[in-house]
C-alpha cells in the first residue's frame, strides 16, 4: 500500500482494502479506467455492482462517495441527495452486552441523546428530551444498531442518527452516524458533539455506570 494512499469518505486505505480487496488508490484507477469520471453517482454505483467490483451495496455506496470526493464532484461529508453526513467512533473497554446497556440505560442515554421519560428502545417509539430534541425510533437490532430521527434546537432541519456496535473481543467500537445535516458548519458542530459524547460514554465504561444510575452532567 503506497504511504501517500488517500483517506475518503471517512475511512482509510487499509479499512477499505481489508473490507474490498483493493485500496483507495486502485479503486479510484478501476473507476477512472471505466470512464467513471463523468458518471452520475448512480451510474458509478451501478459500475461498481458489475463485474469486477462489488456485491455489498453499503460498499458499493461507500466506494462512489469516497471516488466523487477524491475527483472533486463532491464536498467531504456530503451526500448523493445533497444533504451533509458526519460518523465519529471509538472503542469502549467493555464488551457489546455492556456497552448496549449502557446506551438504553438512564445514564448512557442522557449522554448521548439528552434527559427523557422512560424510552422503550422499540421501532414507532417517540421521545422527546429536556433540551428539546425530540423524533421517533426507526429500527433497532439489539446489542448491534439503533436507528432515530433527530431534531434539535441547534439544527437547521430534521436529522437521521444511527448507533452501531461492533463487538471485537471483550472490547466494543460504537459508532454515530449522523446524515441529513443542512450544511458543513452543521456537520462540524455534531463531529464535535458526538466526539465529546464518545469521550463521556467512555468515562462511564470506565466508572462502571449501569443502566439504573443518574449521568452526571
Amino acid at each position: 500500500m503506497a504511504a501517500n494512499d488517500p483517506n475518503l469518505n471517512g475511512m482509510s486505505s487499509e479499512a477499505v482494502a481489508n473490507a474490498t480487496g483493493r485500496t483507495w488508490s486502485e479503486w479510484l484507477a478501476f473507476l477512472d479506467d471505466l470512464g467513471a469520471g463523468s458518471s452520475s453517482h448512480k451510474e458509478i454505483v451501478a459500475v461498481l455492482a458489475g463485474p469486477g467490483g462489488l456485491s455489498n451495496g453499503w460498499w458499493q455506496q461507500s466506494v462512489a462517495i469516497g471516488y466523487e470526493q477524491a475527483r472533486g464532484r463532491r464536498v467531504v461529508g456530503q451526500t448523493s441527495a445533497g444533504g451533509f453526513q458526519v460518523g465519529v467512533q471509538k472503542t469502549l473497554a467493555i464488551p457489546a452486552d455492556r456497552a448496549w446497556d449502557l446506551l438504553t440505560g438512564e445514564a448512557g442515554r442522557a449522554i448521548w441523546l439528552g434527559e427523557t421519560e422512560d424510552l422503550k428502545f422499540r421501532k414507532g417509539e417517540r421521545y422527546v428530551t429536556a433540551d428539546g430534541a425530540w423524533g421517533e425510533v426507526r429500527s433497532v437490532a439489539p446489542e448491534e444498531r439503533v436507528r432515530l430521527t433527530w431534531c434539535a434546537p441547534a439544527l437547521a432541519g430534521p436529522s437521521t442518527l444511527q448507533v452501531t456496535l461492533a463487538p471485537s473481543g471483550g472490547k466494543t467500537s460504537v459508532r454515530f452516524h449522523q446524515e441529513r445535516l443542512s450544511s458543513l458548519e452543521e456537520r462540524e458542530l455534531m463531529r464535535a458533539h458526538w466526539r465529546d459524547v464518545l469521550d463521556r460514554l467512555m468515562e462511564a465504561a470506565r466508572a462502571g455506570a449501569t443502566p439504573g444510575e443518574k449521568a452526571s452532567q
